[in-house]
């Protein structure tokens, strides 16, 4: 089955952690040679952003002071730019530390991703203040507590339409423009796996808030409805669930495997 000719093909957003302890891929790009190397392949391999993390929070990760995050950010941030630039790219930084955003607007990255959904005043006024655009995540905590989550008796596709169309009204009010920020709602972040299952089996109805939505669900937990393989070998879960989310029109897709995600959706539309 091909993608029908007027759907949108999502764009994707490939991750890039410089974690010890991410879930997924701690401890693999933690050297500032070996990030860049990753992020240059992300990039070749079809990604259009690539998100960059210092700070995991995943559940029980350990918090990291903003001084702890740059201090891992800092060496790699000002080459991935450029690396970026040259090949067509954008960078974003992942981050829910104020000052952190604004050295990494500083630094020329074109996205923030703030997983505290830019709840921080003096977060909302760091990005207030630039062109950038934004990545604004759902959660209650972070790191993310699995004791954590809305109520299961919720309707939560009803409590995310409402908290994406009462965060896009709050965030104009302080001035940054709708068309600047993407939604993301937050799978594995204060939910459950039911709810998260869910959101993805639903996403067509976020889709019709009219505002982009952005779904990372690559390896994680909520897969397990389908695998019980470990994280890095859920990518053909991930793929599949993929498949279906652009099916309903999400605009984008954060992921681990990028070649694999570009030769799916150009392979469809060709």
């Amino acid at each position: 089955m091909k993608l029908h000719n007027t759907m949108n093909i999502p764009k994707i957003v490939g991750i890039a952690n410089l974690t010890p302890d991410s879930f997924s891929d701690g401890g693999h790009y933690v050297n500032a040679k070996e990030a860049l190397i990753h992020i240059k392949k992300l990039i070749t391999d079809g990604a259009d952003i690539v998100d960059i993390g210092a700070e995991s929070t995943r559940p029980h990760a350990t918090p990291l002071t903003p001084r702890e995050e740059w201090e891992r950010l800092q060496p790699i941030i000002g080459d991935a730019v450029k690396i970026a630039k040259d090949l067509g790219s954008e960078i974003s930084v992942d981050t829910r530390h104020a000052d952190n955003a604004s050295r990494s607007l500083d630094a020329e990255v074109s996205w923030i991703n703030d997983v505290n959904g830019l709840k921080d005043s003096k977060m909302l006024r760091a990005v207030a203040a630039s062109n950038c655009k934004l990545m604004v995540m759902h959660s209650l905590i972070i790191p993310a507590t699995p004791a954590l989550t809305m109520p299961e008796n919720c309707d939560i596709i009803s409590e995310m339409q409402k908290y994406i169309m009462e965060t896009s009204a709050r965030l104009s009010a302080e001035g940054i423009s709708p068309k600047r920020v993407v939604f993301d709602p937050g799978i594995g972040f204060g939910k459950t796996p039911a709810q998260s299952l869910r959101l993805i089996t639903h996403a067509a109805e976020l889709v019709k808030t009219n505002l982009p939505i952005l779904f990372g669900h690559s390896r994680k937990s909520v897969l397990r409805f389908f695998t019980q393989s470990t994280p890095a070998l859920r990518d053909d879960v991930t793929l599949a669930c993929s498949w279906f989310l652009a099916a309903q029109n999400v605009a984008y897709l954060r992921v681990h495997e990028v070649r694999r995600h570009r030769e799916m959706f150009l392979g469809n539309i060709l």
